[in-house]
């Protein structure tokens, strides 16, 4: 039976490059969960000052974050409390257990929310952290972390010149820009050379694309796409046991 697997993000507003892409993160986050799991974000969180909340506030608000303002303490100072806000939410959550979070990840380059993410994995919940490159390997995040993504992978960029192959072959048979963009994140998700069971495959869609559908396209199931993808040499298949494997 699938699982809902509940996830806590917590957005340290402060000294983040403000053409982070938020959703394309939130998608990454989503595709790597493991095995046949529904990832739902339970809780959203973002505290900074008036000026980090305004690079962010669009975003924010499509995402449904809730959005904290966190004032600095005094004028001479540039420091405020939005690292001890989010970690006490955090950990708040964790002893409330409603609803039981398995996985908390954290947008920040402050060493300070070490202390909180040590405490969370000491419960044996799952910690991720997305930091600047400059950050992701300092010995303080590498020891309290699971795993830590890099910030500069998920910045805004100009659109390709042209379409690939498979985005054309997507287009022409019905599928928007947007959803052929996320079948293919689907399939960069995947460990080439190892099977998988076409089931993950479609929890994985659905998990970036909610409302992911066949309905009105030339391709009008999963096993048309899959069929499609192996006649371009993305997948193979064992259909006996809908299971694939990625090839390219």
């Amino acid at each position: 039976m699938k699982k809902n697997y509940l996830i806590a993000i917590y957005f340290d507003l402060e000294n983040v490059n403000k053409s982070l892409d938020l959703s394309k993160l939130l998608d990454t986050i989503s595709l790597n969960i493991e095995d046949d799991q529904s990832s739902i974000f339970a809780i959203k969180l973002a505290c900074g000052d008036t000026i980090s909340i305004s690079n962010f506030r669009q975003q924010l608000l499509d995402l449904n974050f809730n959005i904290r303002e966190a004032p600095h303490v005094s004028d001479k100072s540039k420091k405020n409390r939005a690292d001890l806000i989010l970690s006490l939410e955090a950990f708040e959550s964790l002893y409330l257990n409603n609803p039981e979070i398995e996985h908390y990840v954290f947008i920040t380059s402050d060493t300070d929310f070490t202390v909180v993410m040590d405490k969370l994995r000491k419960y044996g919940k799952t910690v991720w952290l997305v930091t600047r490159r400059q950050d992701n390997d300092r010995k303080l995040f590498t020891t309290s972390t699971d795993r830590i993504l890099v910030i500069d992978d998920f910045l805004e960029k100009q659109e390709s010149s042209a379409p690939d192959e498979l985005e054309k072959e997507l287009n022409l048979n019905g599928f928007t820009k947007y959803e052929s963009d996320k079948i293919k994140e689907v399939l960069n998700s995947f460990a080439k050379d190892q099977w998988q069971t076409g089931s993950i495959f479609g929890t994985k869609i659905r998990n970036v694309i909610k409302d992911f559908k066949y309905s009105g396209k030339k391709i009008n199931g999963q096993s048309q796409l899959f069929d499609l993808l192996v006649r371009l040499k993305k997948i193979e298949m064992k259909k006996d046991e809908n299971k694939f494997k990625i090839i390219a």
